[in-house]
């Protein structure tokens, strides 16, 4: 019987209770987990710290007007049918909050206190990229889940969307990893701050101050409530 480092258990493990675990693997890690106890007990332990989450965040949907400050950017009405940006819509109490778990649980550094916010950033095929989280006073972590192939020689800029306006940048994030961008939420960049996006740029960033490569990856932010 095959039998995984306690890292991989625990990540598998996350995958399958966040359900980006799909297809032949995910049966087969419920093969696994039928016939290994350590296995099955690390999958209870990620289902009983997220179970109890799902009430936490609140679902958060961007305004139109949102909407219309980024498709007068972007083009023509057909440029805007196909445009990721648009994936910015509801994201649900619980696929925010289970993600926010997961990522307070490989980030032990983000453990000792509940970020301000959080927002998913998901690609066009749904798939979840990267986490972001705000934690009080001045510090924003951006966590790459799933990296991106083949964009060596560019760079990924992250994005405020804000509830009205033009896009707002808050610098350049890693493809693998963790990043840190020190930032207060009274900063100027984050002034009504609604959603979250990431563009492939030129590795010093945009030479324009707005998006001018593909939207890779975006998100609502979600105000965490406290209990």
């Amino acid at each position: 019987m095959r039998r995984f480092s306690t890292d991989a258990a625990h990540a598998l493990a996350a995958e399958y209770v966040l359900g980006t675990l799909r297809g032949r693997a995910r049966r087969r890690f419920e093969e696994l987990a039928r016939e290994d106890r350590d296995l099955a007990a690390t999958v209870r332990r990620w289902e009983d710290a997220l179970t109890p989450l799902a009430g936490r965040v609140a679902p958060v949907a961007p305004p139109e007007r949102v909407w219309r400050a980024i498709e007068s950017r972007l083009g023509s009405r057909e440029a805007r049918a196909e445009s990721p940006w648009r994936a910015l819509g509801l994201i649900s109490a619980g696929f925010a909050t289970v993600l926010l778990a997961a990522f307070l649980w490989f980030s032990p550094a983000a453990r000792d206190a509940d970020p301000v916010f959080v927002a998913v950033l998901t690609a066009p095929d749904a798939t979840p990229r990267m986490v972001v989280s705000m934690h009080a006073p001045d510090v924003l972590r951006v966590r790459t889940v799933k990296s991106w192939r083949g964009i060596e020689g560019k760079g990924l800029e992250l994005w405020v969307l804000p509830k009205a306006g033009a896009p707002r940048s808050l610098g350049m994030v890693r493809n693998e990893g963790d990043t840190q961008i020190r930032i207060a939420m009274a900063d100027a960049r984050m002034l009504d701050a609604n959603a979250l996006a990431v563009s492939l740029e030129p590795p010093g960033g945009s030479p324009t101050g707005a998006p001018t490569g593909p939207v890779l990856c975006s998100g609502a932010i979600a105000p965490v409530k406290k209990a």
